[in-house]
């Protein structure tokens, strides 16, 4: 695999890198234990989810739809090889990788769009979609990155966007109260009302014996469809390729099974602990080595 040929290390650059990877996290543990020589785009993809992802965080609404719509312009000068931000400086070089599709990063911004307007979803369907949007683009492009230069299997591009939906659903199921208080509901209103469900019942009652149910049951099917992306590689070389994604997936499957254990509507945020964190990551990706 050619290396890409990155922006120098200026100290902007390696800040803006960082700030998608923070030392630690699962993302960062999973590019830790990808090919040396594929960091630094994997680091600059989640740099740019990493920026929109506090773009949408802050305060301000108004401060925020002007980010995104800096950003949809910065997008704009990539395409055109002439970026102005450091992550998109990191970004460029992706350009030129085989297999690369830079314009699903607009996924992202769309995706950030839906955050910020406070969307609501229907059905597992709509929110599968949205999951795609948010969290499926981006690795379907990690995939893409760490696929040495080929053009992704049918099973490949299946695994990345089953992983990113897991990836996604696992964020909301950790962080579900603080989003409520927020006005985000991810929660599928249809689900909600067939499980006789009131949507405020999430935010007033969380010991509300309705409530834990769907949400195990949420978990659970957020945990078999992480569970089963190994049997979606069935060669080994594929397993190998995508080990950056096992390696992610297998610490999210860990996350939902410690959330199963919490009040997953507590008002503390749950999370693995590092030591757990590093076992699990180095433990897969010897795996599948």
């Amino acid at each position: 695999m050619t290396e890409p040929v990155h922006p120098p290390s200026t100290e902007p650059v390696r800040e803006a890198l960082r700030s998608g990877l923070p030392p630690g996290s699962p993302r960062h543990l999973a590019v830790l234990f990808s090919e040396p020589e594929t960091r630094a785009s994997l680091g600059a993809l989640y740099a740019f989810e990493a920026e929109l992802r506090r773009a949408v965080g802050g305060d301000s609404h108004e401060a925020a739809h002007a980010r995104l719509q800096w950003w949809r312009g910065e997008l704009d000068r990539l395409s055109q090889g002439r970026p102005t931000h450091p992550v998109a400086a990191a970004l460029q070089p992706l350009r030129d990788l085989a297999g690369v599709d830079l314009t699903l990063l607009q996924e992202l911004l769309a995706a950030a769009d839906l955050d910020l307007a406070r969307f609501t979803y229907h059905s597992w369907q709509q929110l599968e979609a949205y999951c795609f949007r948010s969290s499926g683009a981006l690795q379907l492009l990690v995939a893409a990155v760490v696929a040495d230069g080929r053009t992704l299997t049918e099973q490949e591009r299946r695994f990345a966007r089953q992983l990113g939906a897991g990836i996604r659903q696992t964020e909301i199921l950790q962080y579900l109260r603080f989003d409520l208080a927020r006005g985000r509901l991810y929660a599928p209103l249809d689900e909600l009302a067939t499980a006789g469900l009131d949507p405020e019942v999430l935010a007033r009652a969380p010991s509300d014996a309705a409530a834990a149910r769907f949400l195990a049951d949420w978990r659970d099917r957020v945990r078999g469809a992480l569970q089963s992306l190994p049997s979606l590689l069935d060669a080994p070389g594929l397993r190998r390729a995508q080990r950056h994604g096992l390696v992610l997936a297998s610490m999210h499957v860990r996350l939902i099974e410690r959330l199963d254990g919490s009040d997953a509507l507590a008002s503390r945020r749950f999370d693995l602990e590092p030591i757990g964190r590093l076992w699990t990551a180095w433990r897969t990706a010897l795996r599948h080595a």
